[in-house]
């Protein structure tokens, strides 16, 4: 295919001079020995031009291309959202760059990073579009012995870790010489996970490419972000005045998220968290900054859907707090510092003890750790993990030797806490801890709060019927102060529901307090649930709770939590009723 013809009639370099011609001949050397692809397309969109790569990446010779529409590679793999972004940007700005999946002559798809621009005559008419691309197919590069130092990240289109930290170092450098700020502002996507969770990892890869596209797009250019991985994106803010200026540029960050996302083949919204640290105020380097970045960005998820936190002293001294607390609780849990304690619960119409309710306590050698201060730590930071196994084994392990003494209560309930719950195998761990003390499954209970169960309504079907099935007991704790749904209840294989104590300790003094307990009361029997009042301390209580026909009780009015060798009298329901105080 010749391409000098062509060329002089895309290219025009104003006379026929013999230095016009030597630059039409570079540009068709260039042209022709590119490795990667070129496409010239007139302001329609047919293809008008293709180079010689072109047809090595994509399979259709210049004569099969030329006079069709690019839309002969499109891979089906990105929705309308993604092309309306392509052409809104084109045609703004006159460019459009960016990883996009097309599909070959043989029906491949296949990865490429894809540098479009439009081009304009003195009237600022559209005469051209061009295109360069190049395969990112790994099997294309490796079979030809190729390694490739690729500065961008290939999922999102933005700068990889190293390409951006680089250009943050420099600009720290530039910064520092003329006495300015800059900010850096760490991203994280709420939610994600249940994305690739409901929709499948190749819709998640979508929304991470389209959230790419944005960020690119109004940051005026890839090198000012990077997707670190995951679904965490740095971003840098070269020109600072000050906070205002600051957090109106996050705002705007956060306004992208404002359109919904086209992936899975469904539209749907996202939201996303921000963190931000400000040099030279909060650090000198890039490591210090990232990690005060991170600081406030998790603050920041506290605080709700699409907010945004600057990092403070405050969050700087929680985090060396924070650091301490699990360097203290993994040397608890291999220092055996917990214990168990354990609190009767009682039977309003026989008197006797119903059941026992294990509650961990934590004796540092300091000072005893109050569970309000530990177990969300534990829960944060996975400890919870290795700590409510810990809390099964006991349990199962002083049942078994209460057996033994003769005096055994009829269960033994353990707290099981949203991590724990939907992590894998817990079935297996409690199977596991009754069958290495020979038990009868009924000797153990567990309770889960209804934030916990909601956290994944599916799996936690799942995981509590199978406790059911083994032959375990399963109760709600703390009912009415989460999401209280009688969808949930119907759904759930629920023995029994535990009545918060902030609404026991009203129901003396407050109408709407009284008229809760009794609404769950009468819900738990409807659905045939068993109901115990939490935090009973007077004798008014227990006779409202007696009179609104209460199943059982328990608080300090009758035991406080007991270590287990105090617990006897309790536990001897054969011999010992309950004498009313």
């Amino acid at each position: 295919m010749r391409l000098d013809g062509r060329f002089s009639e895309v290219f025009r370099c104003g006379d026929d001079s013999g230095e016009s011609k030597r630059i039409l001949q570079i540009i068709a050397a260039v042209f022709s020995g590119m490795v990667g692809g070129i496409v010239v397309a007139d302001p329609d969109g047919i293809i008008k031009m293709v180079n010689p790569a072109f047809t090595v990446i994509t399979g259709y010779s210049a004569e099969e291309a030329i006079g069709q529409n690019p839309r002969i590679l499109k891979s089906d793999r990105h929705g309308p959202e993604f092309y309306k972004t392509f052409w809104d940007s084109l045609l703004s700005q006159g460019k459009w760059e960016g990883r996009i999946w097309n599909r070959r002559k043989s029906g491949e798809v296949y990865p490429e990073w894809l540098s479009c621009h439009a081009i304009r005559n003195e009237d600022g008419e559209i005469t051209d579009f061009v295109a360069l691309f190049n395969d990112l197919s790994t099997v294309r590069f490796s079979g030809a012995g190729v390694a490739l130092n690729y500065p961008f990240d290939r999922l999102s289109g933005l700068a990889n870790r190293a390409t951006f930290y680089s250009r943050f170092a420099g600009e720290i450098v530039r910064k520092s010489r003329a006495g300015r700020r800059l900010a850096l502002a760490v991203l994280d996507i709420n939610r994600f996970r249940n994305i690739n969770d409901t929709l499948g990892h190749s819709a998640g890869d979508e929304v991470l490419r389209q959230v790419g596209a944005r960020l690119s797009a109004h940051l005026g250019g890839r090198d000012r972000a990077s997707r670190i991985g995951g679904d965490d994106f740095h971003i840098l803010l070269p020109d600072v005045e000050g906070i205002e200026d600051i957090s109106a540029q996050a705002d705007k960050i956060l306004s992208l998220f404002d359109e919904p996302i086209s992936a899975g083949g469904g539209r749907f919204f996202i939201s996303a968290s921000i963190g931000i640290s400000v040099f030279p105020d909060d650090g000198a380097s890039a490591e210090t900054l990232l990690k005060k970045a991170d600081m406030a960005m998790h603050k920041a998820k506290e605080a709700g859907l699409n907010s945004f936190r600057f990092f403070t002293d405050e969050l700087g001294r929680a985090a060396s707090v924070n650091l301490m607390l699990e360097t203290e609780l993994r040397r608890g849990l291999e220092e055996k510092e917990f214990r168990l304690v354990y609190q009767p619960r009682y039977c309003l119409k026989t008197g006797r003890v119903s059941g026992m309710e294990a509650l961990i306590r934590w004796h540092s050698p300091k000072r005893i750790i109050s569970p309000l201060e530990f177990i969300p730590f534990a829960e944060e930071t996975g400890l919870i993990l290795p700590l409510g196994e810990w809390v099964i084994n006991e349990a199962c392990r002083k049942i078994a030797r209460w057996t033994e003494e003769g005096a055994p209560p009829p269960e033994v309930a353990v707290n099981i806490s949203t991590r724990q719950l939907h992590q894998k195998g817990l079935l297996d761990i409690f199977k596991g801890a009754v069958g290495r003390f020979s038990l009868p499954p009924s000797r153990l209970a567990v309770e889960i709060t209804e934030s916990g169960i909601m956290a994944d309504l599916a799996d936690s079907v799942r995981v509590l019927a199978g406790m059911r099935e083994f032959g375990m007991k399963v109760y709600v704790d703390d009912f009415g102060t989460g999401y209280s749904s009688l969808n949930y209840l119907k759904r759930l294989p629920i023995d029994g529901l535990k009545i918060d104590k902030s609404f026991v300790d009203g129901v003396m003094t407050d109408k709407n307090d009284a008229a809760i307990t009794r609404a769950v009361i009468g819900l738990g029997h409807a659905l045939g649930m068993t109901v115990t009042a939490e935090g009973v301390e007077t004798r008014e209580q227990l006779e409202f709770l007696r009179q609104s026909g209460c199943d059982e009780i328990q608080g300090y009015l009758f035991s406080p939590p007991l270590p287990a060798e105090e617990t006897f009298p309790f536990r001897n329901t054969e011999n010992l009723a309950l004498l009313w105080p």
